[in-house]
């Protein structure tokens, strides 16, 4: 694992939105994060470890999952950049629950949980931003139960699939980060489903797939497809 002391000069957080509540928290890891280099692949932290650190995604993918009594992990989230993870076990002086790895090689902001609490304890804004936070994701966590129940498979990973992708125009590139067998447990479904739609999608000539790479070419209309 490669680590630099301290953020270099001039780091420019990626921010997923503009709510004053994820600049605030972007603007703490970019003040007192340490900033540390992970390989594909590569363990944040396992389950049962210490709760040392919070952490902050700079670049890359990273997926927060739970080991299965078969001995496969079940990916439960997925951090992008501009979003924090490993936040409850600390506020709630547990180890570890689940493990935190790599899916591409990735950029993290480190600040030892001792810190971050401290700076909750001593700054209430920062705090309220922890809590708007955690707030719009347990309502993006029950938006996505509901989407798991009422919606078909191929909605639900065609959305997931927008959602990973960088979009130009009216083009989405996407360069799959996943495996079918993780994203059928994400979205809920078999790996076979998975390899199924994305072939009959590529043969509409709706999408190009090949090699891990995904182009829809048009979203709007790949969208109202579904």
């Amino acid at each position: 694992m490669k680590e630099r002391p301290d953020p270099p000069p001039g780091l420019e957080i990626k921010k997923r939105a503009d709510q004053s509540e994820e600049l605030l928290i972007a603007k703490l890891f970019e003040q007192y994060g340490t900033a540390r280099s992970y390989r594909k692949n590569e363990f944040i932290f396992r389950e049962e470890d210490e709760c040392e650190y919070i952490y902050f995604v700079h670049t890359g993918l990273v997926k927060i999952s739970q080991s299965a009594e078969e001995g496969h992990g079940i990916t439960l989230f997925l951090r992008s950049p501009g979003e924090i993870f490993g936040v409850a076990e600390v506020l709630t002086r547990q180890r570890r629950q689940r493990f935190a790895r790599c899916i591409v090689p990735c950029e993290v902001l480190l600040v030892p949980a001792a810190h971050f609490t401290s700076l909750l304890l001593s700054q209430p804004e920062l705090l309220y931003a922890i809590t708007v936070s955690n707030a719009r994701r347990l309502l993006h966590m029950q938006s996505y139960v509901e989407t798991l129940i009422s919606r078909p498979v191929g909605w639900r990973l065609g959305h997931f699939l927008t959602q990973l992708g960088e979009r130009e125009h009216n083009e989405i590139h996407i360069s799959l980060p996943l495996s079918h067998e993780e994203m059928s447990y994400i979205i809920g479904c078999s790996r076979q489903t998975i390899t199924e739609n994305l072939n009959k999608w590529n043969e509409l000539g709706i999408i190009r797939y090949e090699k891990k790479q995904i182009l829809i070419y048009d979203a709007e209309q790949f969208l109202s497809s579904l």
